[in-house]
């Protein structure tokens, strides 16, 4: 399994504060069965205004201290770009990160609620425009999506691709129309990628994916548990 949605490095955002921590969740991760891992850090100016240089910094540091314990585990580079009227402009100065720094896929996030300023459609397509295919993260969790599931079926017709978080799959979101949302979005076929979303190694969102796997599974079939936790999370990191 592949996990595209991880705040696992340590010091940069508002997960993993401390070495100890980002070594805990690498060896549940590893207890899991997860193969690989998308360090995915926040990018969200002005409070953190990460680049590819600190992120990477980061990641080296996580693999020494994971070489000293002993810990193999293969963690690649990413970002979590935090999107709107503000920080848009920060795509054509190239201050965002793709997964693995390759250019094709980034993860992108929104404001949780609605903003009168923002129009999120618009900076999907600048997105694509620039030849780099949108990873939606966590639909489910924005309010404003809740009240017409087909602004997601508008996405994904344009090209994106969504990523529902392992907590809503499994309904251990803290926000219950999360849960809800996460439902509909299975129902209706419009996932594409499950992820752990992982802040730290404790409370619900940690590491881990096999759970939600067994869930898809159970419920949808093995071939949509493959195509959500191993082949479409490879295309990310690959191409």
């Amino acid at each position: 399994m592949i996990d595209t949605h991880c705040h696992i490095l340590w010091g940069v955002d508002d997960a993993s504060a401390i070495r100890s921590h980002s070594l805990d969740m690498v060896r549940i991760a590893i207890d899991d069965g997860i193969e690989t891992i998308v360090a995915t850090s926040h990018i969200k100016y002005p409070i953190y205004p990460n680049t590819i240089e600190v992120l990477n910094t980061a990641l080296y540091e996580l693999l020494d201290a994971m070489d000293e314990e002993g810990l193999e585990l293969n963690i690649v580079i990413g970002a979590e770009n935090f999107v709107n009227h503000r920080t848009i402009a920060l795509l054509d100065e190239n201050k965002f990160v793709t997964y693995n720094d390759a250019g094709k896929y980034m993860l992108v996030e929104f404001s949780w609620t609605k903003n009168i300023f923002d129009d999120p459609t618009r900076y999907l397509k600048k997105i694509l425009q620039q030849g780099i295919i949108p990873v939606v993260a966590h639909p489910e969790r924005y309010e404003w999506v809740h009240e017409d599931i087909e602004i997601v079926r508008s996405w994904r017709d344009m090209g994106c691709l969504m990523q529902v978080n392992r907590t809503s799959v499994l309904g251990l979101d803290k926000m219950k129309q999360a849960n809800i949302f996460a439902k509909k979005l299975l129902e209706e076929d419009l996932v594409d990628i499950v992820a752990s979303d992982a802040h730290r190694p404790f409370a619900s969102r940690y590491p881990k994916l096999k759970d939600a796997y067994r869930f898809i599974e159970k419920h949808y079939g093995k071939k949509r548990a493959d195509l959500y936790f191993i082949e479409n999370p490879k295309k990310l990191i690959s191409e």
